[in-house]
């Protein structure tokens, strides 16, 4: 019998298998395309895994984040720079401020510790190898007036770390004022020091020594700190800025690089 004299009942019948048959074909269809995508999506994802991977691994042999720091590696030099703002206390101008010793002074503030470099063995034996080096250099500033007196301060370490002893010389760039900068040093078997810079050591290069020999070995921590006390500076604010390079692997960046808590060799 031709299509053309089915009953009616029996065409639909016919069109409707037709059409669950073309349905479960597409539906087919579509659930190779789904599982393909999805195979498609897992290899992609493996691949990028895999690359992420490889860019880590290739990412880490030039730069590693220490204490929230990038540190830079070229070789064995190691490198890292900070910056900061520190509070100047405000100015009072009348010149009746709480602190007698500096009346035009609003707010006093504590000293300030710049954290610059450290060298840390809890647990390890020695601060470097044969050949180690180090070199910091430091600048303070006020409003990037450099060449003016009074408003920076510019020091550059340079030193070795090897074994039981950290140690260099402080080249003396500038010094805004006395005794609102000085060196601080922390030790086993030593008081801690307080060392001014002052005007009259512009132009000077002085040995200095953050962990002498025969203090021990595997233990505490040779920091390179300088202290600023910035009720010379009330009104004016300072803006610091460090840039350390150096080779130890006991060498990093500390975790509290500036910061209003003394800091000492044992922590």
């Amino acid at each position: 019998m031709s299509e053309s004299n089915l009953p009616i009942s029996e065409r639909l019948t016919r069109v409707a298998t037709a059409a669950d048959q073309l349905t479960a074909t597409v539906q087919g269809q579509l659930g190779k395309i789904d599982k393909q995508v999805e195979m498609a999506k897992a290899e992609l994802n493996g691949a990028l895994k895999a690359a992420q991977t490889q860019f880590n691994t290739w990412q880490n042999s030039f730069v590693e984040v220490i204490n929230g720091l990038s540190v830079y590696k070229q070789g064995e030099r190691k490198s890292f720079f900070f910056k900061g703002l520190l509070n100047s206390g405000g100015y009072q101008a009348n010149g009746q401020g709480p602190d007698a010793d500096f009346p035009s002074c609003a707010a006093p503030q504590p000293p300030y510790y710049v954290n610059m470099l450290e060298f840390d063995v809890r647990g390890k034996t020695y601060f470097g190898e044969w050949g180690d080096f180090f070199k910091v250099e430091f600048l303070m500033n006020h409003r990037g007036m450099f060449a003016t007196d009074g408003y920076t301060d510019h020091l550059i370490f340079t030193g070795t770390s090897a074994h039981d002893s950290v140690a260099g010389q402080l080249e003396i760039r500038k010094i805004s004022q006395d005794n609102a900068l000085k060196l601080f040093l922390s030790q086993p078997k030593e008081i801690e020091q307080h060392i001014p810079l002052t005007n009259a050591m512009e132009g000077t290069i002085i040995p200095v020594s953050f962990r002498d020999i025969s203090q021990g070995t595997g233990k505490g921590i040779a920091r390179l700190t300088l202290e600023v006390d910035t009720r010379y500076h009330c009104g004016s604010s300072r803006a610091v800025s460090v840039h350390s390079l150096y080779t130890s692997n006991m060498g990093k960046p500390s975790e509290n690089r500036i910061s209003l808590i003394k800091p000492s060799w044992e922590q």
